[in-house]
């Protein structure tokens, strides 16, 4: 028997119109599948990661916040303590201060001068008195003696009265105004310079 390619016997060689396999494209669409799937799961792995890493980064930001404004509030206190403190002092520097004038470097000057003059004049008087030879030259040298310590007491009392004016205004100004700590400590130790030169 020899196998002719006729239309009669072509159909017991073929097998019969069967639907195509499908366990070969099952089995490539279930690895694609796969592959999205562990594509997927390593995205949200790594979303997870980096949600993670912002969390821990969010912590230390807060962290680092919170400290911060722990530094500023403990700085704000310590500059309320100061400016307290210093404005104790200055009041109590200048709680015998009855008015406050402004004085120059000038009136400061010429009161010292005045001191100077007063002083001079004393012992020129003193000497003249140790001088006099007659008794009407003594009592004359006594009074000039006299009269120079007085200009003298004077003097000296008007130098006093600028030493304590010198700076007491600008530090009594300090004193009601809101400025920075070093301001108010400065002026602070200025009051305290000017009160102590003056007794």
């Amino acid at each position: 028997m020899t196998t002719d390619a006729t239309p009669g016997n072509s159909a017991a060689a073929e097998p019969p119109d069967l639907p195509p396999q499908r366990g070969g494209a099952t089995h490539k669409r279930s690895r694609v599948w796969m592959i999205v799937a562990g594509v997927a799961i390593a995205a949200a792995v790594g979303l997870g990661a980096w949600a993670l890493v912002l969390n821990d980064d969010l912590n230390d930001s807060e962290a680092q916040l919170d400290a911060q404004t722990a530094a500023a509030q403990s700085a704000s206190a310590e500059a309320d303590r100061r400016i307290a403190d210093a404005r104790t002092r200055i009041q109590t520097a200048l709680s015998g201060v009855d008015s406050i004038v402004v004085v120059t470097d000038d009136d400061v000057a010429e009161a010292e001068q005045a001191v100077s003059d007063a002083e001079q004049n004393v012992s020129d008087a003193q000497a003249a008195a140790g001088e006099a030879q007659s008794e009407a030259d003594q009592a004359r040298a006594e009074r000039d003696v006299a009269k120079a310590e007085a200009e003298q007491a004077r003097a000296e009392a008007s130098k006093a009265d600028l030493c304590s004016d010198a700076s007491l205004g600008a530090t009594q100004a300090l004193a009601e105004s809101d400025d920075v700590a070093d301001g108010y400590e400065a002026a602070a130790d200025s009051a305290e310079t000017a009160a102590s030169a003056c007794s």
